[in-house]
């Protein structure tokens, strides 16, 4: 799961979307070519391979060079491995029960995007102020020691993903969500993870998705539900057990 981010051609004249497709492609090529490596190590790669490809002719130093968020589930026979290096989530449904692994660093750090617009509408001079600073803050503290991390040119910063390990034969379930998905049990408090799989499970992905749309069209102004914007980008990706037999 790869969630692209950056100031369009900021740096980068290729754009956010070859960025996010380019090291989908490369990190998955990774992990494929090397079963046994680790996920860290596979990120890494996927990493450096698309910094090479463009480094010569784009300014990856600058601050609007594109990055991404990066969530992996892999499943193997015995092990089921997660990651997640920024705001990605990947949720395991184990007989014991539910798992998340995310990386909320960036809002530990620069705040959480409800609390920085909070009172403001949409389109509002207060609301765009806000969403300045609230954007500031996030690029002043990027991918450095003191702040948080993401995937961008840099390859040491998988080394601060979030990893997990479980055992094979205890999953039930798994999701993985980009953020604009997980409004609402994260930002909205519509849900918990238990009651959000469990309408993903009834609903399918595309239909969650559909929903999610509907919950922020009936606050069109975000005052009940204070957000950066009115949609952000929702990918939905589900697994069930009975796929890994």
């Amino acid at each position: 799961m790869v969630d692209g981010a950056g100031i369009p051609f900021g740096g980068c004249h290729h754009g956010v979307a070859w960025y996010a497709q380019q090291l989908g492609v490369r990190t998955l090529s990774a992990l494929i070519d090397s079963p046994g490596i680790e996920l860290i190590e596979g990120l890494a790669s996927g990493i450096a391979v698309v910094a090479s490809l463009h480094a010569e002719t784009c300014d990856l130093s600058n601050p609007g060079t594109p990055c991404a968020a990066v969530g992996i589930l892999r499943v193997g026979s015995k092990r089921v491995d997660t990651l997640a290096l920024s705001d990605v989530s990947i949720i395991v449904d184990l007989d014991s029960g539910l798992e998340v692994t995310c990386d909320l660093s960036i809002e530990e750090i620069s705040g959480t995007e409800p609390d920085a617009v909070a009172g403001w509408a949409f389109g509002s001079e207060g609301h765009r102020a806000a969403l300045a600073e609230l954007i500031a803050k996030q690029t002043a503290t990027r991918n450095r020691p003191d702040g948080w991390w993401v995937a961008a040119a840099d390859p040491n910063a998988a080394q601060h993903a979030r990893v997990n390990s479980y055992p094979r034969s205890a999953l039930r379930r798994a999701s993985a969500f980009t953020d604009g998905a997980t409004r609402p049990v994260d930002q909205m408090s519509c849900y918990d993870w238990p009651a959000y799989l469990d309408l993903l499970d009834k609903i399918g992905p595309a239909a969650l998705i559909d929903h999610v749309r509907t919950i922020e069209l009936a606050d069109p102004d975000g005052e009940r539900y204070p957000r950066t914007k009115l949609h952000d980008d929702a990918t939905v990706a589900q697994f069930h057990r009975v796929s890994f037999s």
